[in-house]
C-alpha cells in the first residue's frame, strides 16, 4: 500500500488531535506525550512529534513542512473550526495554504487539500489570516 493510500481511523485522529492540543497549551511536554501516544496508536515518537509540530504551526498561522497527511490536516482544521473559533481557523487556513504552496513549489500538487480548504472557507465564511 502506498503512503498516500493510508487512512487514519477516526479514533486515532481524535487521540492525536487531543494530545496535540495539550502540547500546544503546554499541559504536557512533547517528548513525554509522544512516548505515551506511541504506545497507543502504533506510531514512532518521532512521527508523533511531527503531528504536534504541524498542529502548533497551524495554531500560529506558520508554514509547516512535514505533515501527517491531508486527512490529518483536514481533521485538525475541522476541530479547530468547531472548538476554537474563527480567528484560530483563519490562522490554521493560512498555515495550511502556506504548506500547500511549499509542497507545490517542489512539484507536489495539493489539489485535494486546496479544495478541502476552500470548502471549509465556503462553509464557515472564514478566510485565511492576512487574506
Amino acid at each position: 500500500m502506498a503512503a498516500e493510500d493510508f487512512r487514519w481511523n477516526e479514533e486515532d485522529l481524535e487521540k492525536i488531535y487531543l494530545v496535540s492540543r495539550m502540547v500546544y497549551r503546554e499541559e504536557i511536554a512533547p517528548n513525554k506525550a509522544a512516548e505515551k501516544l506511541a504506545g497507543i496508536i502504533e506510531q514512532s515518537p518521532e512521527a508523533i512529534k511531527v503531528f504536534f509540530s504541524m498542529y502548533i504551526h497551524m495554531r500560529y498561522g506558520r508554514i509547516f513542512k512535514q505533515s501527517g497527511g491531508d486527512q490529518m490536516i483536514i481533521y485538525f482544521l475541522k476541530k479547530i473550526a468547531e472548538e476554537d473559533g474563527d480567528r484560530a481557523l483563519a490562522f490554521a487556513l493560512k498555515s495550511v495554504y502556506g504548506y500547500a504552496g511549499f509542497k507545490e513549489s517542489v512539484g507536489c500538487y495539493m489539489n485535494d487539500l486546496n479544495k478541502a480548504c476552500a470548502e471549509i472557507e465556503r462553509i464557515t465564511g472564514v478566510k485565511p489570516a492576512g487574506a
